[in-house]
């Protein structure tokens, strides 16, 4: 090699470079980590949006070709657990089809377990004709959480959903206990 060639130097990064890059990157996938809850095994994390937030979009995703919007439909409270109620709905052009249902058990901002709902046929039912609880004659209760309505596929049609909330009365503390949640097609 001649004397006049050098060799290439290079430039070493400084680490505080380097650490506001992987900073920068993980700021723009963490929204999209915190605001796509798509299945009923979500990890219980702090401040999580299904505990917290009226409603949100989620654009199109890998091995999901259609946005969604999930639609806050009412909350029920057990002792120190809400119990939040949620639509899933798929967006095709200016038209949103029903998906699923989810109810998001919640303690404070932090979300301890999600589960899918799903809903059955309840035309003519007490569930479908009244949005009134249904107080108990003995230590059961079903209490109304909320309703929405949806277009339905393959239906060409709107469906009303409405949200149910079971709960029992604890003998030994004199307390309503959550049971369990439904949804009926109406």
């Amino acid at each position: 090699m001649s004397p006049t060639h050098a060799l290439p130097t290079f430039r070493r990064r400084r680490p505080s470079t380097l650490l506001l890059v992987l900073g920068l990157a993980l700021s723009l996938v963490a929204p999209t980590l915190v605001t796509t809850p798509a299945s009923a095994r979500l990890a219980p994390q702090a401040a999580h949006i299904l505990c917290y937030a009226g409603g949100f979009s989620e654009p199109p995703g890998p091995g999901r070709p259609v946005a969604l919007t999930w639609s806050h439909i009412g909350s029920r409270s057990n002792g120190s657990y809400t119990y939040r109620y949620w639509m899933v709905q798929e967006v095709s052009g200016s038209t949103l089809y029903y998906r699923n249902s989810y109810v998001a058990k919640c303690s404070g901002d932090s979300l301890v377990s999600t589960t899918e709902i799903t809903p059955t046929d309840g035309f003519g039912t007490a569930a479908c004709t009244s949005t009134v609880d249904r107080y108990p004659t003995s230590s059961d209760a079903e209490r109304f959480a909320g309703q929405r309505t949806s277009w339905e596929r393959p239906f060409l049609t709107t469906r009303t959903f409405r949200y149910w909330h079971r709960e029992w009365l604890s003998v030994s503390t004199l307390q309503w206990v959550y049971g369990s949640s439904y949804a009926v097609r109406c």
